[in-house]
């Protein structure tokens, strides 16, 4: 009995780290990219084009929020990070094409 307890927890430590990187990636890819593209056409930049700069900006941020889930010490911290900047940058977005309209 208590040498599956090592395999489990080995497990649950993998599955949280691989939906941190997931999920986490997505949301903070997500919130970044409404915002830097609302942003951008707000500058002044052709709608298409801050649409595709941002997606690109968001697929570099899913890169990174990806490696970090798995770099990092403690996937809380990661966790805390992205819980307080994808709905941020999110709001920021909204808010921004809201003044737009």
């Amino acid at each position: 009995m208590s040498a599956s307890l090592p395999h489990r927890h080995i497990t649950l430590h993998v599955l949280v780290r691989v939906s941190t990187a997931v999920l986490g990636g997505y949301a903070l890819a997500w919130g970044l990219i409404a915002a830097s593209a609302s942003l951008l056409f707000a500058a002044g930049m052709d709608f298409h084009d801050a649409e595709f700069l941002a997606s690109l900006i968001g697929l570099l941020a899913f890169l990174g929020v990806f490696l970090w889930a798995f770099a990092a010490r403690r996937a809380r911290t990661v966790w805390t990070v992205l819980v307080v900047a994808a709905p941020l940058l999110a709001a920021l977005g909204s808010f921004v094409q809201s003044q737009l309209v």
